[in-house]
């Protein structure tokens, strides 16, 4: 194998890996992603409260987290479905839909894990003290500080990888490219942010 299509592979790997994996192989694969995402981000109370969105916030019981990883995978699944029906000129899986958008949000596993060191949450208190003055003051060191920055890049590559990987999953799965692909992906995509949030809210509110 030359070093060419070694790169060639690595790509479709990191890039597309739906070629190789879709299906219920892609469905589990990605749900135990979620799970072990949610359970590592529990540790430090790192919520995914949102497609694209992480953040530190309050202690929650471990159903709560796990609850946002499925209201995040679906609320973006299901308009892709749907979307894919309209606008595909082939017939498609719905279980290729579902579990590619499920190992798409893989990298959310990479943010979980430069979440989880304390200076993260002690830097996440020190800045809310400072913007709202309602919360305890905190010390932090400059250590703190550069975990911290460091961890909020990771997460905001981590996204902007996690996108690409949904985009490519949905065109993969409903053999779909060009305009239609793309117009229809982001559509579903701010919708299934402003769903996510929603939901996740509400479940919030009915919990307290």
């Amino acid at each position: 194998m030359t070093e060419t299509t070694s790169k060639n592979i690595l790509n479709q790997w990191l890039f597309n890996p739906f070629r190789f994996i879709a299906g219920y192989k892609a469905l589990l694969l990605g749900l135990a992603i979620i799970l072990i995402s949610t359970l590592v981000g529990s540790r430090n109370n790192v919520h995914f409260d949102g497609v694209l969105d992480v953040h530190l916030g309050l202690e929650s019981p471990m159903w709560f987290y796990f609850a946002e990883g499925i209201i995040n995978w679906m609320a973006l699944a299901i308009p892709l479905f749907f979307f894919g029906l309209i606008v595909s000129p082939s017939s498609f899986r719905l279980i290729d839909v579902f579990g590619t958008q499920a190992l798409a949000r893989w990298p959310s596993l990479i943010t979980a894990l430069v979440m989880l060191p304390g200076a993260n949450q002690r830097f996440g208190e020190y800045l809310m003290h400072k913007f709202t003055q309602t919360t305890p003051a905190v010390t932090v060191n400059p250590a703190d500080a550069i975990v911290f920055v460091l961890a909020v890049i990771v997460a905001v590559v981590m996204v902007i990888w996690m996108v690409a990987l949904m985009y490519r999953a949905y065109a993969v799965s409903c053999n779909i490219k060009g305009a239609k692909a793309v117009i229809t992906f982001i559509a579903s995509l701010i919708g299934a942010e402003v769903l996510s949030k929603f939901a996740i809210l509400k479940i919030l509110l009915a919990k307290i």
